[in-house]
Protein backbone atom coordinates (compact mmCIF):
# COMPACT_ATOMS: atom_id res chain seq x y z
CA UNK A 1 0.00 0.00 0.00
CA UNK A 2 2.83 2.39 0.79
CA UNK A 3 4.52 1.60 -2.53
CA UNK A 4 1.22 2.32 -4.29
CA UNK A 5 1.14 5.71 -2.57
CA UNK A 6 -1.95 4.84 -0.53
CA UNK A 7 -1.41 5.82 3.09
CA UNK A 8 -3.82 5.42 5.99
CA UNK A 9 -5.19 8.40 7.91
CA UNK A 10 -4.73 6.50 11.15
CA UNK A 11 -3.55 3.06 12.16
CA UNK A 12 -0.69 1.10 13.75
CA UNK A 13 2.05 3.00 11.91
CA UNK A 14 0.67 6.54 12.23
CA UNK A 15 -1.41 6.48 15.42
CA UNK A 16 -4.72 8.24 15.92
CA UNK A 17 -7.49 8.87 18.41
CA UNK A 18 -9.00 5.37 18.41
CA UNK A 19 -6.03 3.11 19.08
CA UNK A 20 -4.72 0.61 19.69
CA UNK A 21 -5.20 -0.57 16.12
CA UNK A 22 -4.07 -4.17 16.54
CA UNK A 23 -6.88 -6.54 17.51
CA UNK A 24 -4.68 -8.56 19.85
CA UNK A 25 -4.38 -5.39 21.95
CA UNK A 26 -8.13 -4.75 22.09
CA UNK A 27 -9.21 -7.90 23.94
CA UNK A 28 -10.78 -6.00 26.83
CA UNK A 29 -13.27 -4.36 24.45
CA UNK A 30 -14.38 -7.73 23.09
CA UNK A 31 -14.65 -9.24 26.56
CA UNK A 32 -16.81 -6.36 27.76
CA UNK A 33 -19.09 -6.64 24.72
CA UNK A 34 -19.44 -10.41 25.13
CA UNK A 35 -20.40 -9.96 28.77
CA UNK A 36 -23.04 -7.41 27.81
CA UNK A 37 -24.61 -9.83 25.35
CA UNK A 38 -24.52 -12.61 27.93
CA UNK A 39 -26.16 -10.44 30.57
CA UNK A 40 -28.85 -9.44 28.08
CA UNK A 41 -29.53 -13.10 27.27
CA UNK A 42 -28.68 -12.63 23.58
CA UNK A 43 -26.08 -15.42 23.41
CA UNK A 44 -25.90 -18.99 24.63
CA UNK A 45 -23.04 -21.45 25.10
CA UNK A 46 -22.55 -23.93 22.27
CA UNK A 47 -20.81 -27.26 22.83
CA UNK A 48 -20.86 -28.56 19.26
CA UNK A 49 -17.45 -29.63 18.01
CA UNK A 50 -15.64 -27.55 15.37
CA UNK A 51 -15.04 -29.11 11.95
CA UNK A 52 -12.36 -31.81 11.83
CA UNK A 53 -9.11 -30.79 10.18
CA UNK A 54 -8.68 -34.36 8.94
CA UNK A 55 -11.82 -34.70 6.85
CA UNK A 56 -14.11 -32.58 4.78
CA UNK A 57 -16.98 -35.06 5.03
CA UNK A 58 -20.12 -33.67 6.67
CA UNK A 59 -20.92 -34.93 10.16
CA UNK A 60 -23.53 -37.69 10.47
CA UNK A 61 -26.62 -37.20 12.62
CA UNK A 62 -25.06 -38.98 15.58
CA UNK A 63 -21.79 -37.02 15.32
CA UNK A 64 -20.93 -33.49 16.51
CA UNK A 65 -22.01 -30.83 14.02
CA UNK A 66 -19.51 -28.78 12.00
CA UNK A 67 -19.91 -25.03 12.47
CA UNK A 68 -20.98 -24.44 8.91
CA UNK A 69 -23.41 -27.37 8.89
CA UNK A 70 -25.08 -27.42 12.24
CA UNK A 71 -26.54 -23.98 13.01
CA UNK A 72 -30.13 -24.79 12.13
CA UNK A 73 -29.91 -28.09 14.04
CA UNK A 74 -27.94 -26.90 17.07
CA UNK A 75 -29.81 -27.90 20.21
CA UNK A 76 -27.48 -26.04 22.59
CA UNK A 77 -29.93 -23.13 22.65
CA UNK A 78 -32.38 -25.32 24.58
CA UNK A 79 -30.01 -26.61 27.27
CA UNK A 80 -30.87 -25.83 30.86
CA UNK A 81 -28.45 -24.01 33.13
CA UNK A 82 -27.61 -27.31 34.80
CA UNK A 83 -26.92 -28.97 31.46
CA UNK A 84 -24.77 -26.03 30.38
CA UNK A 85 -22.72 -26.33 33.57
CA UNK A 86 -22.34 -30.09 33.07
CA UNK A 87 -21.15 -29.68 29.47
CA UNK A 88 -18.80 -26.85 30.44
CA UNK A 89 -17.19 -29.01 33.11
CA UNK A 90 -16.76 -31.83 30.60
CA UNK A 91 -15.32 -29.45 28.02
CA UNK A 92 -12.76 -28.12 30.45
CA UNK A 93 -12.79 -24.61 29.03
CA UNK A 94 -15.09 -21.75 28.20
CA UNK A 95 -17.56 -22.95 25.54
CA UNK A 96 -18.20 -21.25 22.23
CA UNK A 97 -20.86 -18.55 22.24
CA UNK A 98 -23.65 -18.41 19.68
CA UNK A 99 -25.99 -15.47 19.26
CA UNK A 100 -29.74 -16.07 19.13
CA UNK A 101 -31.38 -14.96 15.88
CA UNK A 102 -35.13 -14.58 15.47
CA UNK A 103 -35.87 -16.98 12.60
CA UNK A 104 -39.29 -15.42 12.01
CA UNK A 105 -38.07 -12.06 10.67
CA UNK A 106 -36.34 -11.03 7.45
CA UNK A 107 -33.13 -9.03 7.57
CA UNK A 108 -32.70 -5.97 5.36
CA UNK A 109 -29.46 -4.36 4.19
CA UNK A 110 -29.75 -0.94 2.55
CA UNK A 111 -26.56 -1.05 0.52
CA UNK A 112 -25.20 2.18 -0.96
CA UNK A 113 -24.37 0.41 -4.22
CA UNK A 114 -26.85 -2.46 -4.48
CA UNK A 115 -29.87 -0.81 -2.95
CA UNK A 116 -32.16 -2.79 -0.65
CA UNK A 117 -31.06 -6.40 -0.18
CA UNK A 118 -33.47 -8.65 1.72
CA UNK A 119 -32.40 -11.84 3.48
CA UNK A 120 -35.60 -13.86 3.98
CA UNK A 121 -36.73 -15.05 7.40
CA UNK A 122 -34.75 -18.07 8.51
CA UNK A 123 -31.80 -17.45 6.20
CA UNK A 124 -29.70 -15.89 8.95
CA UNK A 125 -29.40 -18.53 11.66
CA UNK A 126 -27.79 -18.55 15.08
CA UNK A 127 -24.07 -18.04 14.50
CA UNK A 128 -20.91 -18.36 16.57
CA UNK A 129 -19.34 -15.09 17.77
CA UNK A 130 -16.65 -16.56 20.05
CA UNK A 131 -15.10 -20.00 19.74
CA UNK A 132 -14.37 -22.40 22.59
CA UNK A 133 -11.72 -20.91 24.81
CA UNK A 134 -13.10 -17.40 24.44
CA UNK A 135 -11.42 -16.09 21.27
CA UNK A 136 -13.91 -13.83 19.43
CA UNK A 137 -14.54 -14.31 15.71
CA UNK A 138 -14.47 -11.92 12.76
CA UNK A 139 -18.07 -10.74 12.57
CA UNK A 140 -18.11 -9.91 16.27
CA UNK A 141 -14.78 -8.09 16.56
CA UNK A 142 -15.48 -6.14 13.35
CA UNK A 143 -18.65 -4.79 14.91
CA UNK A 144 -17.02 -3.89 18.22
CA UNK A 145 -14.11 -2.17 16.46
CA UNK A 146 -16.34 -0.29 14.02
CA UNK A 147 -18.48 1.04 16.85
CA UNK A 148 -15.52 1.97 19.05
CA UNK A 149 -13.76 3.72 16.17
CA UNK A 150 -16.93 5.56 15.10
CA UNK A 151 -16.86 4.09 11.61
CA UNK A 152 -19.55 5.65 9.42
CA UNK A 153 -19.05 3.67 6.18
CA UNK A 154 -17.91 0.10 5.55
CA UNK A 155 -16.82 -0.30 1.92
CA UNK A 156 -15.72 -3.79 0.90
CA UNK A 157 -16.09 -6.57 -1.66
CA UNK A 158 -19.46 -8.12 -2.44
CA UNK A 159 -18.32 -11.48 -1.05
CA UNK A 160 -18.85 -9.90 2.40
CA UNK A 161 -22.49 -9.09 1.71
CA UNK A 162 -23.63 -12.28 3.49
CA UNK A 163 -21.82 -11.08 6.63
CA UNK A 164 -23.65 -7.77 6.68
CA UNK A 165 -27.02 -8.84 8.20
CA UNK A 166 -25.10 -10.62 10.96
CA UNK A 167 -23.06 -7.51 11.68
CA UNK A 168 -26.10 -5.24 11.64
CA UNK A 169 -27.81 -7.63 14.05
CA UNK A 170 -24.78 -7.48 16.38
CA UNK A 171 -24.63 -3.68 16.20
CA UNK A 172 -28.24 -3.45 17.31
CA UNK A 173 -27.88 -6.16 19.96
CA UNK A 174 -25.05 -4.10 21.48
CA UNK A 175 -27.01 -0.85 21.24
CA UNK A 176 -24.92 0.62 18.39
CA UNK A 177 -26.13 2.43 15.31
CA UNK A 178 -24.89 0.40 12.33
CA UNK A 179 -22.65 2.16 9.79
CA UNK A 180 -23.65 2.44 6.15
CA UNK A 181 -22.48 -0.44 3.95
CA UNK A 182 -21.32 -0.44 0.35
CA UNK A 183 -20.31 -3.66 -1.39
CA UNK A 184 -18.02 -3.32 -4.38
CA UNK A 185 -18.30 -5.65 -7.39
CA UNK A 186 -15.98 -8.63 -7.64
CA UNK A 187 -13.20 -8.59 -10.23
CA UNK A 188 -13.61 -10.81 -13.29
CA UNK A 189 -11.26 -11.93 -16.02
CA UNK A 190 -11.83 -11.04 -19.67
CA UNK A 191 -14.11 -14.10 -20.03
CA UNK A 192 -16.20 -12.63 -17.19
CA UNK A 193 -15.33 -15.42 -14.81
CA UNK A 194 -13.92 -14.97 -11.32
CA UNK A 195 -10.34 -13.75 -11.49
CA UNK A 196 -7.64 -16.35 -10.88
CA UNK A 197 -3.87 -16.13 -10.57
CA UNK A 198 -3.58 -17.16 -14.19
CA UNK A 199 -5.16 -13.90 -15.34
CA UNK A 200 -4.13 -11.29 -12.82
CA UNK A 201 -5.13 -12.21 -9.26
CA UNK A 202 -1.68 -11.90 -7.77
CA UNK A 203 0.24 -9.88 -5.21
CA UNK A 204 0.93 -6.20 -5.84
CA UNK A 205 4.61 -7.03 -5.24
CA UNK A 206 4.50 -9.25 -8.33
CA UNK A 207 3.37 -6.32 -10.47
CA UNK A 208 6.16 -4.27 -8.97
CA UNK A 209 8.66 -6.99 -9.92
CA UNK A 210 7.27 -6.94 -13.47
CA UNK A 211 8.09 -3.27 -13.79
CA UNK A 212 4.69 -1.67 -13.39
CA UNK A 213 4.62 1.83 -11.91
CA UNK A 214 2.61 2.42 -8.71
CA UNK A 215 0.79 5.39 -10.23
CA UNK A 216 -0.39 3.28 -13.15
CA UNK A 217 -1.57 0.39 -10.96
CA UNK A 218 -3.40 2.77 -8.65
CA UNK A 219 -5.11 4.48 -11.59
CA UNK A 220 -6.07 1.12 -13.10
CA UNK A 221 -7.41 -0.31 -9.85
CA UNK A 222 -9.65 2.67 -9.11
CA UNK A 223 -11.37 2.19 -12.48
CA UNK A 224 -12.31 -1.42 -11.73
CA UNK A 225 -16.04 -1.02 -11.21
CA UNK A 226 -16.08 2.78 -11.19
CA UNK A 227 -15.85 5.53 -13.75
CA UNK A 228 -15.92 9.32 -13.40
CA UNK A 229 -17.68 9.60 -16.74
CA UNK A 230 -16.71 11.46 -19.91
CA UNK A 231 -14.38 8.57 -20.86
CA UNK A 232 -11.71 9.83 -18.47
CA UNK A 233 -9.03 7.24 -17.72
CA UNK A 234 -5.63 8.75 -16.90
CA UNK A 235 -6.04 10.51 -13.55
CA UNK A 236 -3.83 11.51 -10.65
CA UNK A 237 -4.68 10.36 -7.15
CA UNK A 238 -5.92 13.85 -6.27
CA UNK A 239 -8.26 13.79 -9.26
CA UNK A 240 -9.53 10.34 -8.27
CA UNK A 241 -10.26 11.54 -4.76
CA UNK A 242 -12.06 14.64 -6.01
CA UNK A 243 -14.15 12.73 -8.55
CA UNK A 244 -14.94 9.51 -6.69
CA UNK A 245 -18.60 8.92 -5.94
CA UNK A 246 -20.13 5.67 -4.68
CA UNK A 247 -23.20 6.43 -6.78
CA UNK A 248 -21.13 5.72 -9.91
CA UNK A 249 -19.85 2.33 -8.72
CA UNK A 250 -21.34 -0.44 -10.84
CA UNK A 251 -23.19 -3.42 -9.40
CA UNK A 252 -21.96 -6.04 -11.85
CA UNK A 253 -18.46 -7.53 -11.85
CA UNK A 254 -15.52 -5.44 -13.00
CA UNK A 255 -13.32 -6.88 -15.76
CA UNK A 256 -9.58 -7.01 -15.12
CA UNK A 257 -8.03 -6.41 -18.54
CA UNK A 258 -4.24 -6.98 -18.51
CA UNK A 259 -3.95 -5.39 -21.96
CA UNK A 260 -5.47 -2.18 -20.67
CA UNK A 261 -3.22 -2.27 -17.60
CA UNK A 262 -0.15 -2.59 -19.83
CA UNK A 263 -1.38 0.30 -21.98
CA UNK A 264 -1.99 2.47 -18.94
CA UNK A 265 1.46 1.67 -17.58
CA UNK A 266 3.02 2.66 -20.90
CA UNK A 267 1.25 6.02 -20.69
CA UNK A 268 2.76 6.62 -17.26
CA UNK A 269 6.21 5.47 -18.43
CA UNK A 270 6.18 8.15 -21.11
CA UNK A 271 5.34 10.91 -18.64
CA UNK A 272 7.24 9.84 -15.51
CA UNK A 273 10.28 11.69 -14.20
CA UNK A 274 13.30 9.91 -15.68
CA UNK A 275 15.13 9.82 -12.33
CA UNK A 276 12.20 7.92 -10.81
CA UNK A 277 12.30 5.44 -13.67
CA UNK A 278 16.05 4.99 -13.34
CA UNK A 279 15.74 4.20 -9.64
CA UNK A 280 12.98 1.68 -10.29
CA UNK A 281 15.00 0.14 -13.14
CA UNK A 282 18.06 -0.16 -10.91
CA UNK A 283 15.98 -2.06 -8.36
CA UNK A 284 14.82 -4.50 -11.03
CA UNK A 285 18.30 -4.96 -12.46
CA UNK A 286 19.76 -5.57 -9.00
CA UNK A 287 18.11 -8.99 -8.78
CA UNK A 288 19.16 -10.09 -12.28
CA UNK A 289 21.79 -12.88 -12.34
CA UNK A 290 24.05 -10.82 -14.63
CA UNK A 291 23.79 -7.63 -12.59
CA UNK A 292 27.38 -7.48 -11.40
CA UNK A 293 28.71 -7.84 -14.94
CA UNK A 294 26.40 -5.28 -16.51
CA UNK A 295 26.67 -1.56 -16.89
CA UNK A 296 24.04 -0.11 -14.54
CA UNK A 297 25.30 3.36 -13.61
CA UNK A 298 22.61 6.01 -13.49
CA UNK A 299 23.90 8.01 -16.46
CA UNK A 300 23.83 4.93 -18.68
CA UNK A 301 20.38 3.83 -17.44
CA UNK A 302 19.06 7.34 -17.97
CA UNK A 303 20.21 7.21 -21.58
CA UNK A 304 18.67 3.75 -22.06
CA UNK A 305 15.32 4.84 -20.62
CA UNK A 306 15.32 7.93 -22.81
CA UNK A 307 15.73 5.78 -25.91
CA UNK A 308 13.18 3.03 -25.18
CA UNK A 309 10.52 4.48 -22.88
CA UNK A 310 8.23 5.15 -25.86
CA UNK A 311 8.49 1.53 -27.02
CA UNK A 312 7.89 -0.50 -23.87
CA UNK A 313 4.91 -1.13 -21.61
CA UNK A 314 6.79 -2.12 -18.42
CA UNK A 315 10.24 -1.60 -16.96
CA UNK A 316 10.85 -5.36 -17.04
CA UNK A 317 10.74 -5.13 -20.85
CA UNK A 318 13.77 -2.84 -20.61
CA UNK A 319 15.56 -5.37 -18.41
CA UNK A 320 14.95 -7.94 -21.15
CA UNK A 321 16.96 -5.78 -23.59
CA UNK A 322 20.21 -7.25 -22.32
CA UNK A 323 22.23 -5.83 -25.21
CA UNK A 324 21.90 -2.41 -23.59
CA UNK A 325 23.60 -3.48 -20.37
CA UNK A 326 26.12 -6.12 -21.35
CA UNK A 327 29.61 -4.75 -22.15
CA UNK A 328 30.34 -7.92 -24.13
CA UNK A 329 31.06 -7.67 -27.85
CA UNK A 330 29.95 -11.24 -28.57
CA UNK A 331 26.19 -11.74 -28.44
CA UNK A 332 23.78 -14.61 -28.91
CA UNK A 333 22.47 -13.55 -32.30
CA UNK A 334 18.95 -14.60 -33.25
CA UNK A 335 19.38 -16.93 -36.21
CA UNK A 336 16.13 -15.88 -37.89
CA UNK A 337 17.19 -12.25 -37.67
CA UNK A 338 20.61 -13.10 -39.08
CA UNK A 339 19.09 -15.08 -41.93
CA UNK A 340 16.65 -12.34 -42.90
CA UNK A 341 18.70 -9.20 -42.30
CA UNK A 342 22.41 -9.87 -41.99
CA UNK A 343 23.38 -13.35 -43.15
CA UNK A 344 24.27 -12.78 -46.79
CA UNK A 345 27.78 -11.99 -48.03
CA UNK A 346 26.45 -8.64 -49.30
CA UNK A 347 25.03 -7.71 -45.88
CA UNK A 348 28.34 -8.57 -44.23
CA UNK A 349 30.16 -6.49 -46.81
CA UNK A 350 27.95 -3.53 -45.90
CA UNK A 351 28.80 -4.11 -42.26
CA UNK A 352 32.51 -4.13 -43.01
CA UNK A 353 32.10 -0.77 -44.74
CA UNK A 354 30.13 0.62 -41.80
CA UNK A 355 32.77 -0.47 -39.33
CA UNK A 356 35.23 1.89 -41.02
CA UNK A 357 32.66 4.67 -41.48
CA UNK A 358 31.52 4.64 -37.85
CA UNK A 359 35.06 4.34 -36.50
CA UNK A 360 35.90 7.62 -38.21
CA UNK A 361 33.04 9.60 -36.62
CA UNK A 362 34.71 11.98 -34.14
CA UNK A 363 31.73 12.35 -31.82
CA UNK A 364 29.85 9.06 -31.32
CA UNK A 365 26.44 10.70 -31.01
CA UNK A 366 23.10 10.43 -32.76
CA UNK A 367 23.35 13.31 -35.25
CA UNK A 368 26.92 12.76 -36.51
CA UNK A 369 26.41 8.99 -36.66
CA UNK A 370 23.29 9.38 -38.78
CA UNK A 371 24.95 11.97 -41.01
CA UNK A 372 27.97 9.71 -41.60
CA UNK A 373 25.86 6.66 -42.50
CA UNK A 374 23.56 8.55 -44.83
CA UNK A 375 26.46 10.30 -46.53
CA UNK A 376 28.15 6.95 -47.12
CA UNK A 377 24.90 5.47 -48.47
CA UNK A 378 24.50 8.38 -50.88
CA UNK A 379 28.10 8.00 -51.99
CA UNK A 380 27.76 4.26 -52.67
CA UNK A 381 24.24 4.43 -54.08
CA UNK A 382 22.98 1.96 -51.46
CA UNK A 383 19.74 2.50 -49.58
CA UNK A 384 20.39 3.53 -45.93
CA UNK A 385 18.10 0.71 -44.78
CA UNK A 386 20.40 -1.86 -46.40
CA UNK A 387 23.14 -0.69 -44.04
CA UNK A 388 20.90 -0.23 -41.01
CA UNK A 389 19.28 -3.70 -41.04
CA UNK A 390 22.51 -5.75 -40.66
CA UNK A 391 23.94 -3.16 -38.28
CA UNK A 392 20.93 -3.54 -35.98
CA UNK A 393 21.27 -7.33 -35.92
CA UNK A 394 25.03 -7.18 -35.32
CA UNK A 395 24.87 -4.87 -32.30
CA UNK A 396 21.63 -6.10 -30.68
CA UNK A 397 21.26 -9.71 -31.82
CA UNK A 398 17.66 -9.08 -32.91
CA UNK A 399 15.84 -7.64 -35.90
CA UNK A 400 13.76 -4.98 -34.11
CA UNK A 401 15.01 -2.36 -31.67
CA UNK A 402 14.91 1.32 -30.86
CA UNK A 403 16.26 3.86 -33.34
CA UNK A 404 19.63 2.67 -34.58
CA UNK A 405 21.49 5.94 -34.11
CA UNK A 406 20.23 6.54 -30.58
CA UNK A 407 21.10 2.92 -29.87
CA UNK A 408 24.67 3.28 -31.14
CA UNK A 409 25.15 6.46 -29.11
CA UNK A 410 23.99 4.73 -25.91
CA UNK A 411 26.12 1.62 -26.46
CA UNK A 412 29.22 3.64 -27.27
CA UNK A 413 31.98 3.37 -29.84
CA UNK A 414 33.87 0.47 -28.27
CA UNK A 415 30.85 -1.81 -27.90
CA UNK A 416 29.38 -1.02 -31.33
CA UNK A 417 32.61 -1.55 -33.25
CA UNK A 418 33.46 -4.60 -31.15
CA UNK A 419 30.09 -6.23 -31.87
CA UNK A 420 30.35 -5.56 -35.60
CA UNK A 421 33.79 -7.20 -35.62
CA UNK A 422 32.61 -10.16 -33.53
CA UNK A 423 29.60 -10.66 -35.82
CA UNK A 424 31.74 -10.58 -38.95
CA UNK A 425 34.20 -13.07 -37.50
CA UNK A 426 31.42 -15.40 -36.31
CA UNK A 427 29.45 -15.50 -39.55
CA UNK A 428 32.40 -15.34 -41.94
CA UNK A 429 33.10 -18.92 -40.84
CA UNK A 430 29.96 -20.03 -42.66
CA UNK A 431 31.19 -18.90 -46.11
Amino acid sequence: MQWLGITEDEGPSVGGSFGPYVQSQRGHLYTDALQRLQQAGRVYPCFCAPPSAETSEPAQDDEPRAYEDRASRCQCRHLTKAQQAEHTAALGMQPALRISVDASVAHVVDDLIRGRVVFPAGEVEDFIIAKAGGDPLYNFVAVVDDAAMQITHVIRGEEHLSNTPKQILLHRALGFEPPQFAHLPIILNTQRKKLSKRDGATAVSDYRAQGFLPEALRNFFVLLGWSPGEDREIMSIDECIALFDLARVQKHGAVFDPVKLAWMNSEYLRKADIDVLVTALQNLLAVHPSYTAWRTDRDHLSAVVGVVRERVKTLSEIVDLEYFFSPATTLVWDEDAVAKRAGTPQARAYLAELRSVLAAVPHFEHAPLEAALRAHAAETGVKPGDYIAPLRVAITGVAVSAGIFELCAVLGREVVLGRIEAFLQTYAKGD
